[in-house]
């Protein structure tokens, strides 16, 4: 545990201070996190916020800055989350599951206009189930995506219409369940299918089945003029100001923005999953391996399994459910260990460093799991 951590490993010890409202507590972190916190924001302009869930206990820590003025990030800064939006999906699509209103057998065409012929594959219809687990055999994206109008917020343009003209007649090359292979197009048609499922829009039903319940009160695609205030400004790999990314069609490949105050509800929530609500069981089905999964020659990933989004690692005999991020001006990791009640999040305010945020979040779960090893084995 942190206090555990502070207590029997290091006497360095950094006081966060956190806004009234947050939820999150202003407590002792190990002098390790600001290292790591430092090192999200070298040579970058932008800020990064560090977040973890210990014991049900929440703490966020701040580095860099916000916006133009210099302002530090809080735990209620908002950011683009990018991909751990993918997480959000699976859990509605989890959550619809549980309410009986789809299955993860269903094609996906079930829910789309009749007069739509695709997508197909000869061998039959992509499943619900398949596009939660990038198994579709549908591209990364969409080949009608280009070309694109702003490179700076380049899905902006892209319609229904378009997704539509791209879907009609489609027939992947691969067999829909062979193999993994990562689609920003096919999360994209989840939230897309999901929320036509419901008669709403992807924006809405986030809202009505997951930040309402969970009390996420900035987790939301469209902000509030009063929430703009604290949406930090993005900058790209190259140190320029860059704009937010609008995702109006693919909307559950990656259009949430949120803060560290409501990600670390959101991993609680995850951690203490149980059979009390139609939601916490939703949880819990998101993150039950659904299939093994390749992610490179990396042997930090070697086993890597995939739930409805979340990513599934073997770490030390227990498991990291994990995912990252990363928009044009954004980079972000999102994880927890229900064997040992920690939960991470980070967020930075600067694009293509994604798997820097990975690594510092999975550094901090791995030193947090050894810290509760070792006061075990002291007692």
């Amino acid at each position: 545990m942190i206090r555990s951590v502070a207590r029997c490993a290091l006497a360095l010890l950094l006081w966060m201070a956190v806004l009234p409202g947050s939820g999150v507590r202003a407590q002792p972190l190990p002098a390790f996190i600001d290292s790591l916190g430092q090192r999200l924001v070298a040579g970058h302009p932008g800020g990064a916020v560090i977040g973890i869930v210990d014991d049900g206990q929440r703490t966020v820590a701040g580095f860099g800055a916000a916006d133009t003025a210099g302002t530090r990030p809080t735990a209620r800064t908002l950011f683009e989350i990018g991909s751990i939006t993918k997480t959000f999906t699976g859990l509605l699509l989890a959550d619809a599951i549980e309410r009986g209103a789809v299955q993860l057998s269903d094609p996906a065409t079930r829910y789309l206009p009749d007069t739509l012929n695709g997508p197909m594959h000869e061998r039959g219809p992509i499943t619900l189930g398949q596009l939660v687990t990038h198994r579709s055999g549908l591209p990364r994206l969409p080949a009608n995506l280009q070309p694109i109008p702003n490179p700076a917020d380049p899905y902006a343009h892209y319609t229904v219409g378009d997704l539509y003209a791209f879907l009609d007649g489609y027939r992947p090359a691969r067999p829909p369940d062979s193999a993994y292979a990562y689609s920003n197009l096919g999360m994209g048609l989840l939230g897309h299918v999901l929320a036509r499922r419901t008669d709403t829009s992807y924006a809405a039903l986030v809202q009505q089945r997951i930040a309402a319940p969970l009390e996420l009160s900035d987790t939301r695609i469209d902000l509030t003029p009063a929430q703009q205030g604290r949406f930090a400004q993005g900058y790209n790999p190259a140190g320029a100001p860059t704009p937010p990314w609008q995702i109006p069609t693919l909307a559950g490949a990656g259009a949430i923005r949120s803060t560290a105050a409501d990600m670390l509800v959101y991993l609680q929530a995850h951690l203490e999953a149980s059979d009390t609500t139609s939601l916490s069981r939703a949880m819990q089905r998101a993150i039950t391996p659904q299939a093994n999964i390749n992610l490179g020659d990396n042997p930090v990933f070697a086993d890597t399994r995939i739930g409805y989004g979340w990513h599934i690692t073997p770490r030390a005999g227990q498991s990291i459910v994990w995912h990252n991020g990363g928009t044009g001006g954004f980079s972000s990791f999102a994880g927890f260990n229900r064997a040992t009640g920690h939960g991470v999040v980070v967020l930075v305010s600067t694009g293509g460093i994604a798997r820097t945020a990975t690594e510092t979040g999975f550094t901090l779960l791995t030193r947090l799991a050894r810290a509760d090893a070792a006061e075990s084995r002291d007692r």
